[in-house]
């Protein structure tokens, strides 16, 4: 429960410092590139292999109508996802575990392409680097 209401807290933050980014101001590699990300660019599959197993991948796949689902990940449930200008929202439960719970990943979209997603994820070790990288399946 503590960490569902330091997720808020962080998201409320977050949503209170977005400010619109200017136009003529030039982008830097290392910023974040996606300012206000359509939705339609994430729509689909997005995978990474599966650490110790690199011939079989996981991931999670957003569709149209908001809903989400996990690719090859029998305990972690995607249900729905939202994005809001550069951070990717994803509704989640878990099954088949000891302790079953739900909340809300919160993710920093790093770069976005037709071929690649890397998010960072905003809640988490401080000090640890949890980006990630997914290719978008066919």
């Amino acid at each position: 429960m503590r960490q569902k209401k330091i997720s808020l807290i962080i998201l409320g933050i977050l949503t209170a410092c977005t400010s619109p980014k200017k136009e003529n101001k030039k982008e830097d590699s290392n910023t974040v590139s996606p300012v206000n990300t359509p939705k339609t660019d994430l729509i689909g599959k997005w995978v990474q292999p599966i650490p110790g197993q690199e011939s079989e991948k996981q991931g999670f796949e957003l569709r149209n109508d908001g809903m989400a689902a996990s690719i090859n990940m029998h305990t972690l449930l995607y249900d729905q996802w939202k994005v809001s200008h550069d951070t990717l929202f994803l509704w989640y439960h878990t099954e088949g575990v000891r302790q079953v719970s739900s909340d809300i990943d919160t993710l920093l979209i790093k770069k976005l392409d037709d071929k690649s997603l890397t998010i960072l994820s905003v809640v988490g070790n401080s000090g640890a680097n949890d980006e990630q990288t997914y290719s978008k399946e066919k």
